[in-house]
Parts: C-alpha cells; structure tokens; sequence
C-alpha cells in the first residue's frame, strides 16, 4: 500500500505532471484562472470582508463537502524550525490527528542555485468538509497586514495550496489581492471562468479567454 506521499506525488505525476506544487501557480501551468480578490480601499474592514467573501465563494464552487481533497501546507526551512501541529491552519482542520500528517522536505523550489532554498512540506488526506476553511482564508488575507487577526505569521513563508482530488484542480490564495485556480482538464475551468468573469484579474483577462475559447 503507498504511503501518503507516495499516493500525493502519484496523483501530480497522473494528472499534472512537470508542476512545481509552488507560487504563482497561474503562470506555471496552461490552464488555470486568475482571479482579483481586491474590492476597495486597501486594509479596510470592507476591503477584507469583500475579498474573503470572494475567495470563500470561489473554494465553495469548486470544492464541495464530499470532496476528496490534498491539503498542502509549504513554508521555508530555517535551524530547526518545523510545521507543527499547533499551527493555525492545523486547528481549522476538525479531529485532525498526528498521524493524517505526511512531512517532508523540499529544496531548490523557487531558486534552483540556492542551497539555502528548502522548504518544509506536510501533506494531509481528508474530505473538503473537515476544513474551516474560511478560516484559513481569512489568515491568509490578513497575513501582511498585523495585527489584524486571524492571520498567518507576519510576511510569512508559509503556502497553503488544497488539491481537489476527485475533480483534478488546484486552489491557491497566495495573499489578500488574488487566488489562482488551475485544472487538469480546463473544461473543468470553464463554467468557474462563466459564473465568475467579473471577478477575474484584468492584468491576465486576455491570456484567460484566449485559453478558455
């Protein structure tokens, strides 16, 4: 029976394979949706409420309960500093146990020259429905902006990408301004890119369509 890992990597190479699990997700692979999450003035109460409404909308179109899913959660090696189970997106993860996690180690992701580039990885299996997801949203978009709460460490390292197993597609806010979704099949894209045109980035509008037609 493969490990956890070994069933994370399979699914990559089966399905997107030559992906970097890495940021900006959008221009590292051919089908994909960039979408802007910025609604107003900056660090505003308005602007975070409209943009985590935003994000949450889009993961619940894509991602639904029953979902078997991949949560990914990369930050950057440093001494000894580890992904442990207090961290605050494993508290939004209902029941999660010691044992779910899967972790390991990763080197020249961003910077194929730098030794220093190491980043710790752990990998969970679990269903769509475990996960508090507005939650971890929310940390997100407030990552660089302290001491809004809650959030991720200030100028933090730390990715959170979630991988929809059953429908091939992969989930990624990187901060409060845009999230990127991409897919296996871009047919898949395609009723997300109708539903939700207003909400795509303007910068990479064209690029987009031409991909969609």
């Amino acid at each position: 029976m493969p490990t956890l890992k070994q069933d994370y990597i399979q699914f990559l190479t089966d399905n997107f394979k030559g992906l970097k699990i890495k940021v900006p997700l959008f221009y590292n692979w051919d089908n994909g949706l960039r979408f802007d999450l910025q609604v107003g003035q900056t660090d505003t109460d308005e602007y975070f409420i409209e943009g985590i409404e935003r994000a949450t909308t889009l993961f619940q179109e894509v991602f639904k309960p029953s979902d078997n899913i991949f949560f990914i959660l990369i930050d950057f090696k440093s001494k000894r500093r580890k992904i442990r189970i207090s961290n605050y997106c494993f508290r939004q993860i209902n029941e999660l146990k010691k044992s779910e996690i899967s972790y390991s180690e990763v080197k020249r992701l961003s910077e194929p020259n730098d030794k220093q580039d190491i980043r710790n990885v752990a990998i969970i299996k679990l269903k769509a429905d475990r996960i508090n997801i507005k939650n971890i949203l929310t940390a997100i978009s407030h990552k660089d902006f302290p001491p809004r709460q809650p959030r991720l460490k200030f100028l933090s390292s730390e990715e959170v990408f979630i991988i929809n197993i059953d429908k091939r597609l992969i989930f990624n806010m990187y901060d409060d301004r845009g999230l990127d979704i991409i897919s296996a099949d871009k047919e898949n894209l395609r009723p997300v890119y109708k539903k939700f045109n207003e909400w795509i980035l303007d910068f990479d509008r064209d690029k987009i369509s031409k991909a969609m037609e």
